[in-house]
């Protein structure tokens, strides 16, 4: 029998499951009606919400809530930001951020909600609206200025002079490099023409749209322009490949790569461990594994493990890992065409 303790123990951990489904849609609504914003300026929520033109029960109960949890302080009546919804608005990643919130709200939730159905066989839904692909893209710069640093610890990438970006989203990466080596030339290849576009973009406001090129298409199937590359990047979209696939597509990637080139693929990984769990990454890619494998076009994240032999079969002499963040849950898992001195492959 459950005692008072137990029951009281447990209930406090339905409660907090429930405070934390319930926060992340508060956060968003937040965001899109400017009360954060408006909050910079310290104010009770009846002022809050005849500033902003709102229902003033609700707004009360919205601002009561996020301060129940922690994201709003409270001096009197008057709500404030709490440091980390300030942070929310001006970090320098404020946009991916939002673009999380948002993936989890519209996407997240009601994938989850279905579950039930697609554990009994229920057709899993397609990934791929623009507006799905644009939400994913902009997520992932979150790590953009670290990743490109971690990226050259990997050996025999520094100073490549052609890179070919796979999937290269809004072109972030690509930028980037080029912004770094003032000699290379870079290739983007791009499935979704909004977001190839959007990356053309973004090569401009770099200013290095001279050197690079974005092409539409299916890397494993398109015609590829002539020519190796050093180095050859996929930035979180092994996803979408069938595990089936991916040892041809690598091996494609391995035909069109100078003798000493690198292949890195980036990737959230499943992994454990005590800095994974702190820095909330253990959790979180267990989550993000699941609502991939609730489309019936994508596929659930890969082990390292299987990264690694995947490339070894596709004829890289040498794999490694590179951390990108603490505990590795995010990381880069790289091949290189040359065997590296004093080993015969990872």
């Amino acid at each position: 029998m459950t005692s008072i303790f137990e029951a009281a123990r447990h209930g406090r951990a339905l409660a907090h499951a429930l405070d934390s489904f319930a926060v992340v849609p508060l956060l968003r609504t937040g965001l899109q009606l400017g009360l954060f914003e408006a909050l910079r300026t310290p104010q009770d929520a009846a002022s809050l919400a005849a500033r902003l033109g709102l229902a003033p029960d609700l707004v009360a109960g919205w601002a009561r809530n996020l301060h129940a949890q922690g994201w709003l302080a409270k001096k009197g009546d008057a709500y404030r930001l709490a440091p980390a919804t300030a942070w929310l608005l001006d970090a320098p990643e404020a946009p991916s951020l939002h673009a999380l919130l948002d993936l989890a709200v519209d996407t997240m939730a009601s994938r989850l909600g279905q579950l039930p159905d697609l554990l009994k066989g229920g057709e899993r839904p397609p990934f791929g609206r623009t507006d799905e692909a644009r939400r994913m893209a902009a997520i992932t710069r979150i790590l953009v200025p670290r990743a490109l640093r971690v990226l050259e610890q990997i050996p025999g990438v520094r100073h490549p002079q052609r890179v070919l970006d796979v999937g290269c989203g809004r072109g972030d990466y690509l930028a980037g490099l080029l912004q770094r080596y003032r000699d290379a030339l870079g290739i983007g290849i791009e499935m979704e023409p909004a977001v190839a576009e959007e990356a053309r973009r973004r090569l401009a406001e770099a200013d290095v749209t001279r050197r690079a090129e974005i092409l539409v298409g299916d890397f494993r199937s398109m015609e590829l322009p002539r020519g190796t590359f050093d180095l050859i990047l996929l930035n979180h979209n092994f996803h979408y490949f069938a595990a089936g696939e991916r040892v041809a597509l690598l091996r494609r990637a391995r035909s069109r790569m100078v003798d000493t080139g690198v292949l890195a693929v980036q990737t959230l990984v499943l992994t454990e461990g005590i800095l994974p769990s702190l820095f909330g990454l253990q959790a979180g890619a267990a989550l993000f594994d699941l609502v991939l494998r609730t489309h019936r076009n994508l596929h659930g994240l890969p082990e390292a493990a299987e990264l690694h032999a995947a490339l070894r079969e596709a004829g890289f002499a040498t794999t490694g890992e590179t951390a990108i963040v603490p505990g590795g849950a995010v990381c880069f898992v790289w091949g290189s065409a040359r065997v590296a001195e004093g080993k015969g492959g990872a």
